[in-house]
């Protein structure tokens, strides 16, 4: 078995206040052939298997990528990830994976603030 190759992914992502969305080209790919993974908890990973039939014979061309891919996306925030949503239709891969509340700070502090000196 070969090791997976990294993916030349075709990828639009856009950040939102509360998510990341992603519509990623994987044509000729049954959606039972790609697996995604949230790693760290800020990492997101697209892999999939590319299952083609070779024919004998002279081959003249053979250009489309074939076997194990992986990709990843590194988020500048924490996601939830039992909470995205994927949908696969046409041969691109629509996801959308909603970020974690930011935590509350603890500065109490209301800037700018006057100070009293006696």
């Amino acid at each position: 078995m070969t090791a997976p190759y990294v993916a030349n992914l075709q990828v639009d992502w856009v950040e939102t206040a509360d998510s990341h969305m992603f519509q990623v080209d994987v044509p000729g790919l049954r959606k039972e052939n790609i697996q995604l993974k949230v790693l760290d908890g800020d990492i997101l990973q697209i892999s999939g298997n590319r299952i083609s039939e070779l024919v004998e014979g002279k081959w003249h061309r053979l250009e489309r990528p074939r076997g194990s891919f992986i990709g990843q996306f590194k988020l500048r925030d924490r996601v939830r990830a039992h909470k995205i949503r994927a949908e696969y239709e046409n041969g691109v891969l629509s996801l959308v994976v909603p970020k974690r509340a930011a935590p509350p700070t603890t500065d109490s502090f209301n800037w700018p603030r006057r100070i009293s000196y006696y």
